[in-house]
């Protein structure tokens, strides 16, 4: 390793502290480098680790887990999550296409899956804390963005339930993915240059639609008719869940200008076309909110915060309000925000990138 400060940086990462000999973390093992890392990180810093894969599908889990647990001398469980998992995540996906709405499901496994009955697991195992290889820090029980702001994870981990955080360690927090990489080479990690996993771990890259046409025998691809803002017909589209709001390419149109994917009437199953104008808007409604820093949704009615529609997204001041129980308005302040997209989540942080409050995007 020919950076000095780096180094330096990782060999007090790696400091053996004694008294962690006492509190045992569970870390979630995907045999892929950010798990494979935390988990090296973890024991070498003298925590009492176990290792935990879940498996969610049909497919065999990755061999590189029970390896690496291996290499460590650590017991090595799989957890069958298959039932739960279709359940919670892909019936949800395939649902959510059908109805004309752009699922999350990084966010619903997160809440019900991975931050939900894999920490209840580990647990049971006898694990104080359960690690994974997000890069993402905790700050006072708040979900908070990494050091690397090109990976916000924790926009996909803001409807996990706030009593499980309280359980959970991110090692990798304070690093960025190259260093992660740089620090599995300089522990012998056999899986530091190990390629990232595929977007939708369920769905094959590149065959979305042929996933969904399968999962529902053909069922999704009704076809209906493309209108503009005015309800005259355009053409015909194949399937409301083969199309999301902001979609240009793929619609067959042509026109004066560019179409867009602006809106969806799933009653006449038809898609409403409309210029890029036409996708910004200054609120949206959101619904199934999960609080963190607060017990009473009342309590944010009026307050600024900072929101983001997807994780990529820059952050948006706005200004909340309570309409219900389980329902907000979101205002933006400065600025219109483009292709807002039922389906996808909304978090609002404070200005420490701190998650105070998500929910679901209804409209």
């Amino acid at each position: 390793m020919e950076n000095l400060e780096l180094r330096n940086r990782f060999d007090e990462m790696l400091r053996y502290n004694e008294g962690n000999k006492k509190t045992t973390v569970a870390v979630a093992m995907s045999g892929g480098v950010d798990s494979s890392v935390t988990a090296y990180l973890l024991k070498k810093q003298g925590y009492n680790i176990i290792g935990i894969t879940m498996k969610t599908t049909e497919n065999e889990v990755d061999e590189d887990a029970k390896k690496v647990c291996d290499d460590l001398g650590i017991e090595h469980y799989i957890l069958d999550l298959s039932k739960d998992f279709k359940k919670r995540v892909i019936d949800y996906f395939v649902s959510e296409y059908s109805a004309g709405r752009t699922p999350n499901p990084c966010v619903v496994c997160n809440k019900y899956i991975k931050m939900g009955k894999l920490v209840e697991f580990a647990m049971e195992k006898g694990a104080d804390y359960m690690a994974t290889g997000h890069y993402s820090n905790i700050e006072n029980g708040l979900l908070k963005i990494g050091e690397d702001f090109s990976k916000d994870q924790v926009y996909f981990l803001s409807q996990a339930n706030k009593e499980n955080v309280k359980k959970l360690k991110f090692p990798l927090g304070k690093l960025s993915k190259p260093e992660v990489r740089e620090l599995g080479k300089y522990l012998g990690v056999r899986v530091y240059a190990k390629k990232d996993s595929q977007e939708i771990c369920f769905v094959e890259d590149g065959k979305l639609e042929e996933f969904l046409f399968e999962a529902t025998n053909g069922r999704i691809a009704k076809k209906g008719n493309f209108v503009n803002k005015d309800g005259k017909v355009l053409g015909q589209h194949t399937g409301l869940g083969f199309y999301t709001v902001g979609q240009r390419k793929g619609l067959g149109i042509s026109g004066t200008s560019p179409y867009y994917v602006i809106n969806f009437d799933k009653e006449k199953n038809e898609i409403i076309l409309g210029d890029n104008e036409d996708l910004f808007k200054d609120h949206l409604i959101a619904n199934s909110i999960n609080l963190f820093k607060y017990n009473d949704l009342k309590e944010v009615n009026g307050m600024k915060f900072f929101a983001k529609t997807r994780s990529r997204d820059k952050f948006h001041l706005c200004e909340v309000e309570v309409l219900s129980d389980d329902e907000i308005k979101v205002n933006f302040i400065d600025e219109k925000v483009r292709a807002i997209t039922p389906g996808q989540i909304v978090a609002l942080y404070d200005d420490e990138h701190r998650i105070i409050v998500s929910g679901f995007i209804k409209n």
